[in-house]
């Protein structure tokens, strides 16, 4: 466990700095989402299309790991929909609620950890998952937004043209196709990406700490999108586990990223479609403060 947690210290701390940042006015209201449309659209993507271009893995059991990406988020919005109900939540609460399920923070929070930890191949594992994931989040929890919000719904076409526009989605499919084919790129074009995945670190945990806010009078149902989110999220993992009969890092894979926290992208359909933009921000935050605890201890038992 010691190991673990000690390759995780330096990661915390990058959160932790990227927070302090933000309050001393070097990091702006704002800079969170210019570095994490960076992120999105360089360092990611390097990240993935090496890791899955050099992993050695069978297409099925990439397969599997997509389709688990994709069950934990469609199983939670189905108990999220119930709960928002019985409880008689507004409109712009139960929105954030259920797309807080739908969408997990695998690539700014989960990557780095992952890579201190197993390396490369774990990545490669990881991003197959994190597709599924991302198919999700960005298409049907789009649409899900639209629901929730004050425009009228403008149905999945929109969600799937963000997908398909997605640099992590074609990262991950182009690496599939250089590993499958055998494929090597010239030395300054691995170069280059070398350079740009080893940014990713840094980068996701200080632009992470900068979107951290404490701030929030409406604790319940921020605590109850965080519960769903990870701690069912947890248990539905560990089912799918069981269920396929996976081990190794395929194993830590599925019931490590089940219990991470909520993704961004609940920030940007929150303030976009007309949700509680305030819920969606402390949700968030409360989220990645758990998952800052939680995730050096997975990684220790996993």
């Amino acid at each position: 466990m010691s190991s673990a947690v000690t390759q995780s210290l330096p990661i915390i701390s990058l959160v932790v700095l990227g927070f302090l940042l933000k309050q001393v006015g070097i990091i702006h209201p704002g800079d969170g989402n210019v570095m994490a449309r960076f992120i999105i659209n360089t360092t990611l993507p390097a990240v993935i299309f090496l890791s899955i271009a050099q992993a050695d893995v069978s297409p099925a059991r990439m397969a599997v790991l997509v389709l688990c990406g994709l069950a934990i988020p469609l199983g939670l919005r189905v108990v999220a929909g119930y709960l928002v109900q019985w409880l008689g939540l507004e409109r712009r609460l139960a929105g954030v609620v259920i797309l807080a399920t739908m969408a997990t923070n695998i690539g700014f929070f989960l990557y780095p950890f992952f890579l201190s930890v197993y390396g490369h191949e774990g990545i490669s594992r990881l991003a197959a998952f994190d597709i599924g994931n991302s198919l999700v989040a960005n298409s049907y929890g789009f649409y899900i937004a639209t629901c929730y919000g004050e425009a009228p719904p403008s149905g999945l076409r929109d969600g799937l043209q963000r997908v398909l526009t997605m640099p992590t989605l074609w990262a991950g499919l182009l690496g599939l196709a250089a590993n499958l084919s055998g494929i090597h790129l010239p030395p300054l074009a691995n170069n280059v990406l070398e350079t740009l995945g080893a940014a990713n670190t840094p980068l996701a945990m200080l632009t992470l700490g900068a979107f951290i806010q404490l701030k929030n009078a409406n604790w319940k149902p921020i605590g109850l999108a965080v519960g769903l989110r990870m701690g069912l999220g947890f248990l539905l993992g560990q089912v799918l586990v069981g269920l396929v009969g996976l081990s190794g890092i395929e194993r830590a894979v599925v019931s490590i990223g089940a219990a991470m926290p909520i993704g961004l992208a609940v920030l940007v359909y929150a303030a976009s479609e007309g949700m509680d933009a305030e819920l969606a921000a402390g949700a968030v935050s409360l989220s990645i403060l758990v998952g800052l605890v939680i995730t050096p201890l997975l990684l220790a038992v996993y």
